[in-house]
């Protein structure tokens, strides 16, 4: 059986390729590489490859360019060592000798979602007394689990309002 790795390689090696990335593994595990403190704050966005021949075919010595959130960049920077260390680490050789902090004001982390208020116990008690008579437990929580985010979503529509 083949995995869908194999084909998402496939399919994205030209664009990863494009912005300096032989695959996208510096991408995918930015967090495992750098930590997670960090990893909240930037995120790579290409490595630029010197342009002697010798160079580009060993891809060694590139310019990792990292986009930090507003006000980050001298965080970034003071550990501007450790992630071309922690690169070259997780590589097994000298591919990132430099690293440019871009400062951007997008790419400011997300604010956690809100807590998830759950259904007024009129709506539970309703949903609660119209699954009163199937007996299958599995269904029942199915159903249960269907209703609830069914009411859920009606209260939160503007047309349900």
């Amino acid at each position: 059986m083949e995995t869908l790795d194999k084909h998402f390689r496939a399919l994205t090696r030209a664009a990863f390729a494009r912005y300096g990335f032989a695959q996208g593994e510096l991408l995918a595990r930015w967090p495992e590489i750098v930590g997670p403190g960090l990893s909240a704050h930037c995120r790579p966005e290409r490595i630029r490859w010197p342009k002697t021949a010798e160079a580009m075919a060993q891809k060694q010595g590139g310019t990792l360019v990292i986009r930090a959130s507003a006000g980050r960049g001298l965080d970034v920077q003071h550990e501007a060592a450790h992630i071309v260390e922690r690169i070259n680490r997780y590589y097994g050789y000298g591919a990132i000798a430099a690293v440019k902090i871009v400062q951007d004001a997008t790419t400011a982390p997300k604010a956690p979602p809100p807590p998830d208020p759950g259904l007024s116990p009129g709506d539970e008690a309703a949903l609660a007394a119209r699954l009163q008579a199937i007996a299958d437990p599995t269904l029942k929580a199915a159903l249960e689990r269907l209703g609830t985010a069914t009411l859920k979503r009606a209260r939160s529509s503007p047309q349900g309002r």
